[in-house]
């Protein structure tokens, strides 16, 4: 160790001895030790002036204060007479750092005692700290650090007082052992910053200049925390702290666009690891006004604009396009490398990002160029970073990036080996839990994959195998990068047909996926979270089938499907048991789930509102997510509580088949099957079907349903999809259960539940058959069973086991009813419709015309057992969270239905467009009006998966209430079942009419 080191490991263990109280802390063997090697480290005889001067001085009041402890305890003469030497030495400077008791000794007997020394005089102490960190900087000079340090040492040890200007003197001390950290690694000197910035901060007043430097400095401190241990907290600390710095600084501070450069870094961190679109877009806009205020040749404008370009080449707003956005990145970045020439410390950065850039491009543009031009980007980095202390790894990683997508485009697989020695270095530098890793080891494993597919040798499926292995084990990394990595491992252990070991790993990345939308982000965010993993639940399900367990394939289908369906879930579910055992427990988590609900997930479309506010919604319910964290912990340990709140077992699950068969569709590249769950347990259905074909058929389906390319082709091609649905899918499940023939007039219908996931929820399961006129039309499911359809099992649970209403209990009815809507086609039809129920239920309140607003209508939910919608409805396919009922001043959004509490709902029907209809992105979240309705409360929806003819509206919906009022037991699904098949049964050929009404619910 050098003086330094020996200086700092005596000041900890000072520190220990001051905690504990007790002087064998002073009297071991490694203390002394430590003594005897830093007092024999500096020549006490030579003249000190300079850096040395504060060196000795620093070492001095340690070791002084060592053998002064030691003396007191047990009056050791030799103890003594080196405090006394040492002593000597620092009350020429520093007499307030002298006890009393040597201080007057000194005086009695002439020896020298100095002044303390003035403000100003300390102040320059941390001046020329200040001038040595910029020189290092510059210059990459390590040394220079380490000088630095000690400046700042001696500027806070020989202030007697902790004033401002001591707390200034940490700062900066804190802003050194930052820099030097960056440089060299060592994990001792960030946790030295963070403790001396922290002390610094609690001295210096609200509204002293120099908190904004405490902040910034803390900040940039904390991001490096993150970085090295993955923990969102310091994250957020960072971000608050920058802010504060950053907004908080006048228009005319110094440091101003510094501490802007700060947060956006942050922010940037907090989009990149954590998913925060807002954190995105906020980060471009404090670096663009780092950049527009400091002036030309200004030495840390590179810098700058290089953060600025990152920000440009990360954006996710609606500000640019894709391409523009990368080519503004680009051509920034080529600005910025000749203020950068070589030997310049941000060159390495400038390189490394501009390769980066490049190759985003790339999957853009196709352009082969910019992928040559990245290799040469990466090749130029990584010797400009040698001297410069940016982070090998990083570069070694680009390189390998840039490698190996050249060799991927252009059929040059010998780039893959060079790749792959690149990567293998850049994981030796990293340590174990360094959260980089996960991401280094994942790039390491698709190289090797890829050399694999192109050369054939099995030593490198193996050994991608275990590298994305060990990065999905990583626990420090963001859950996004491990879900991806297990994710890439499943993949190639499914190619070689170890299904086993596949579901294993598609487990893993099921389970990264929830921590990967976690409660602390927006709605919003956590579906483009979740959109990142398209076909991962029917790759899981599939895989778990292969391997022969068809109960895990139940269990992974479930855990992955309705992800955010389940969190909802959470806050609507009555925890009775956990209530009994730990009553205060059951209280904090309803607490805390019941804020997180009430929190505005401010959902695409709509104004963000005040920018301080979002923000503070943001921090709240990060803060929230993590109780919600703490609490599940502390329930889980409680006995028998192990898997609260955690995904069913296939035991839970199965009980969704009480009432009738619940039926699984998953379509993956490795197979199709149903998953049939029954009372007796769950069997697989083999279907003869290739997920290119579903694919086609589902592309081919919906054009049709948009009338394309005529209405009289459309109406064939849906007739010729229920056919193949019915021949591919649906036949062969009826047949597995017994159901292979129509039911006879006077025999009882079997119910049916169907639970589609990925391709199959865009298809009407409920009405596949033969339905041409050629056809005699009993080979359908209508002729079957009755068909239910249920979001997940879990939901299907949820609702089953919520009561109906007691037997006599007088229902309360509320008609939404909109014939004409501002801006929208008339329906004329819906006005017949509202006066034949008005008939039928005289009582129900009737919300009409400009009286249906979307706040009247929210309020009315919330007092009515049963709703009845004859409106427009809406769903847009690629965004299903902007499905939304559209009344008389505007939409009632999917996600505004959902929040409701309805303690008293039964049925809704939804007698408007695409009620039921999801996505195409977001297949197996669900995410359907008729989903939200019934996650407000409702038990039983009536719902359409496609636009529905106004003029046969009203006929379904009679028929439906004719039979619902002949039941003794109400029974929507029934009743929609047999008004469906009345209205076929008149206009057999009218498919598009009556084939999109759909029951959700037990």
């Amino acid at each position: 160790m050098n003086i330094q080191d020996l200086a700092f490991a005596m000041e900890e263990r000072l520190d220990a001895f001051q905690t504990s109280g007790d002087p064998a802390v002073l009297r071991e063997a490694d203390a002394e030790k430590l003594a005897h090697q830093l007092f024999y480290a500096i020549d006490w005889f030579e003249p000190f002036t300079g850096t040395p001067a504060a060196r000795a001085f620093n070492v001095a009041v340690l070791l002084a204060a060592f053998h002064f402890h030691r003396f007191q305890d047990d009056g050791s003469r030799e103890d003594v007479t080196r405090a006394v030497f040492l002593y000597q030495l620092v009350c020429q400077t520093a007499p307030d750092q002298v006890p009393d008791v040597v201080l007057d000794s000194f005086r009695e007997h002439g020896d020298e005692v100095g002044e303390t020394l003035s403000e100003s005089t300390l102040a320059g102490y941390t001046a020329q700290g200040i001038n040595l960190l910029k020189e290092a900087e510059t210059t990459g000079v390590q040394r220079l650090l380490d000088d630095a340090v000690e400046w700042c040492l001696y500027a806070a040890r020989a202030n007697p007082r902790q004033d401002v200007v001591w707390a200034e003197s940490l700062v900066t001390l804190g802003n050194v052992l930052t820099r030097r950290y960056e440089y060299t690694g060592d994990e001792k000197d960030l946790d030295r910053a963070l403790t001396v910035t922290v002390r610094a901060a609690e001295v210096i007043p609200e509204d002293d200049p120099c908190r904004l430097k405490a902040c910034s400095g803390f900040g940039h401190i904390a991001i490096r925390m993150f970085r090295r241990t993955g923990e969102l907290h310091m994250l957020d600390l960072a971000v608050n702290a920058l802010r504060e710095a950053a907004y908080g600084a006048p228009d005319d501070h110094e440091h101003r666009a510094a501490f802007l450069t700060n947060l956006g870094t942050a922010l940037s961190e907090r989009y990149r690891h954590v998913g925060v679109v807002d954190a995105a877009e906020e980060a471009l806009d404090v670096r663009t006004e780092a950049v527009r205020i400091t002036p030309p040749g200004h030495p840390d404008l590179p810098s700058r604009l290089v953060n600025l370009a990152g920000a440009l080449a990360t954006h996710t707003g609606h500000a640019s396009a894709e391409d523009d956005r990368h080519d503004a990145a680009v051509t920034l970045l080529r600005q910025t490398l000749p203020l950068v020439p070589d030997g310049h410390p941000d060159r390495p950065g400038c390189l490394y990002l501009l390769a980066g850039v490049l190759r985003a491009r790339f999957t853009h543009s196709g352009d082969a160029r910019d992928l040559a031009d990245a290799v040469d980007a990466s090749r130029s980095a990584l010797p400009a970073g040698a001297a410069s202390g940016y982070r090998r790894s990083d570069l070694l990683r680009g390189l390998a990036e840039s490698l190996s997508a050249y060799a991927r485009h252009c059929a040059k697989p010998r780039l893959l080996t060079e790749a792959a020695t690149m990567l293998k270095k850049a994981v030796r530098q990293l340590a174990d839990d360094d959260p980089d890793r996960a991401e280094t080891l994942t790039a390491l494993g698709f190289v090797l994959r890829d050399r694999f597919t192109a050369e054939g040798r099995t030593a490198d499926r193996e050994r991608a195998l275990a590298a994305l292995r060990e990065a999905s084990a990583v626990p420090t990394a963001p859950a996004q990068a491990r879900a991806l990595a297990a994710v890439g491992a499943a993949d190639i252990a499914a190619g070689a047909q170890d299904f086993t070991g596949a579901t294993a790993f598609y487990a893993l990345a099921l389970e990264q996926l929830e921590l990967t939308a976690w409660r602390g982000l927006e709605r919003p965010d956590r579906e483009r979270l979740i959109a990142n993993f398209p076909s991962l639940v029917a790759d899981a399900t599939a895989c778990a089938v292969r391997a022969g367990q068809e109960q895990r394939a139940v269990e992974l289908a479930e855990q992955g499907r309705g992800i955010l369906l389940a969190q909802a879930l959470e806050t609507r579910t009555d925890h009775q048991v956990l209530r009994a055992r730990a009553p205060e427990l059951t209280d904090r988590l309803s607490q805390v789930l019941d804020e997180l609900e009430r929190l505005s997930d401010s959902p695409p479309g709509r104004t963000a509102g005040d920018t301080a506010q979002r923000r503070q919604a943001h921090e709240r319910r990060s803060a929230l997510a993590r109780q919600r964290e703490e609490l599940l912990t502390e329930i889980r340990a409680l006995p028998g509580h192990d898997r609260f709140l955690r995904p069913p077992s296939f035991a839970t699950l199965l009980a969704a088949a009480t009432r009738g068969p619940v039926v699984l569709l998953t379509a993956s590249t490795y197979g199709c099957c149903a998953l049939v769950l029954t009372k007796a347990g769950v069997r697989v259905v083999p279907l003869d079907l290739d997920v290119r074909e579903l694919a086609g058929q589902a592309v081919v389906f919906l054009h049709a349903l948009n009338g394309e390319p005529s209405p009289l082709e459309a109406h064939m091609t849906v007739v010729a999809t229920l056919a193949w649905l019915w021949k591919a899918v649906a036949e062969p499940v009826l047949d597995a259960l017994g159901y292979s023939r129509p039911v006879g007039p006077s025999s009882r219908w079997p119910r049916l539940w169907w639970c589609p996931t990925g391709l199959f929820t865009l298809f009407p399961l409920h009405a596949a058959g033969n339905h041409s006129p050629a056809q005699d039309g009993t080979d359908a499911v209508l002729d079957r069973v009755i068909s239910s359809y249920t979001p997940t099992l879990r939901v299907l649970l949820h609702t089953g086991q919520r009561p109906g209403p007691p037997a006599g209990e007088p229902t309360r009815g509320l008609i939404v009813s909109l014939p004409s809507t501002p801006g929208l086609p008339d329906l004329p039809a819906a006005e017949d419709e509202t006066r034949a129920l008005q008939r039928r239920y005289p009582h129900a309140r009737l919300l009409t015309g400009p009286d249906a607003t979307t706040s009247a209508v929210a309020g009315a939910l919330t007092e009515c057992s049963w709703a009845h919608f004859a409106c427009h409805g809406s769903q847009d396919i690629s965004h299903p969270s902007h499905g939304a009922l559209l009344l008389h001043d505007g939409p009632l959004m999917l996600w505004d239905i959902a929040a409701l509490r309805l303690p008293h709902a039964e049925l809704a029907f939804l007698s408007a467009c695409e009620t039921s209809r999801g996505g195409v992105v977001l297949a197996d979240e669900a995410i359907t009006l008729a989903a939200a309705v019934q996650l407000a409360g409702f038990r039983h929806v009536v719902g359409t998966l496609w636009s529905i003819n106004d003029a046969q509206a009203p006929a379904v919906a009679n028929r439906v209430y004719d039979n619902l009022s002949c039941q003794n037991t109400r029974d929507p699904a029934a009743a929609l079942h047999g008004a469906v098949r009345a209205v076929r049964a008149e206009c057999p050929q009218a498919i598009l009419n009556w084939s999109p009404y759909v029951h959700v619910g037990p």
